[in-house]
């Protein structure tokens, strides 16, 4: 028989931020406590050198210390803490890891892209309000996770090497790009998301990742908190349109935009471009945004003591 009260810490190491998820669960209700996105660009170099840079290490390593600190006083019952895109592509991975398990007190659980997926798909299905859609997306700094859910039971799961941070290392990593960066950074995005069926008629999506932040900031000229997100609507026209207004820039003039959130000055035009392409390749009408991304999936696998039928921030 479960306990009545569970305390969980989830910890979501991605390429470009690490998110902290702590959580209190009773019985079918999720309570957020701390929820939060942390810059650290560990997968910065990742997809030039296939190795992580010592710098981005040491700066990862000391926002996990904190981060520890965090999970300690919350006093967890449970801690799950997955890595993904950036370190499954790092040769040097254990140059992060094994320090990282002494810091966390345990190890970190390596997932694969399918894995990745699955359990992003998992949240999704289960969190998400219904009509479900189609399609789920997921855009982190070393990869895109697409979920195809036409047979919900049975979910086509890809990951494609197209996350932001790993698109501005490789293909666009002046800003603004020159014309023929720009085409050939299109053209390549465009073949590897070939790799997706393409729908014989439009279709809706949900998408999950911090893409979904900086759009609606920029579109509201402020400011806006994550949490408040849940089935923001993202225009593939409008998203176009900041595509074009971004391309022209600098850094420091997009840093000077109103609602530019400082730490995704650099990725911005990248996460624009991919979304913009798959939106285009899936046919995809209508995307809105989801707050459950992949840390919910690890909750959901890994520590729920029950099924979630609410939750409560």
């Amino acid at each position: 028989m479960p306990s009545a009260t569970f305390r969980g810490a989830v910890l979501d190491l991605g390429s470009n931020t690490f998110k902290l998820l702590l959580a209190e669960q009773r019985k079918g209700a999720l309570h957020i406590f701390h929820e939060k996105a942390y810059p650290v660009r560990l997968g910065e170099g990742v997809a030039v050198t296939g190795k992580l840079q010592p710098a981005a290490v040491h700066r990862a390593l000391r926002v996990l210390s904190s981060l520890q600190k965090k999970i300690a006083a919350f006093h967890a019952d449970k801690v799950a803490a997955v890595g993904t895109g950036a370190l499954r592509r790092s040769r040097n991975r254990r140059a992060f890891l094994q320090p990282a398990a002494k810091i966390l007190g345990q190890s970190v659980l390596m997932l694969t892209g399918h894995e990745e997926g699955k359990l992003i798909a998992l949240a999704a299905r289960s969190l998400g309000r219904a009509p479900r859609p189609r399609y789920h997306l997921d855009l982190g700094g070393g990869s895109l996770e697409a979920i195809d859910s036409l047979h919900p039971r049975r979910p086509r799961i890809q990951s494609l090497d197209v996350g932001c941070v790993a698109v501005r290392d490789t293909l666009l990593p002046r800003q603004p790009p020159s014309p023929d960066e720009w085409m050939r950074a299109r053209q390549k995005i465009a073949r590897i998301l070939r790799r997706l069926p393409r729908p014989g008629r439009p279709g809706q999506a949900t998408f999950t990742g911090g893409t979904a932040h900086v759009y609606a900031c920029l579109l509201e000229k402020k400011n806006v908190k994550a949490r408040h997100l849940e089935n923001f609507p993202i225009r593939p026209p409008d998203l176009l349109r900041w595509i074009l207004r971004l391309l022209p820039l600098s850094a420091r003039e997009i840093a000077r935009l109103p609602g530019m959130p400082p730490d995704r000055v650099s990725v911005a035009l990248p996460a624009f471009l991919v979304l913009a392409e798959a939106a285009e390749r899936l046919r995809l009408s209508h995307i809105r945004v989801s707050t459950h991304g992949l840390r919910y999936g690890v909750w959901l696998r890994h520590l729920a003591p029950d099924p979630i039928r609410k939750i409560r921030r």
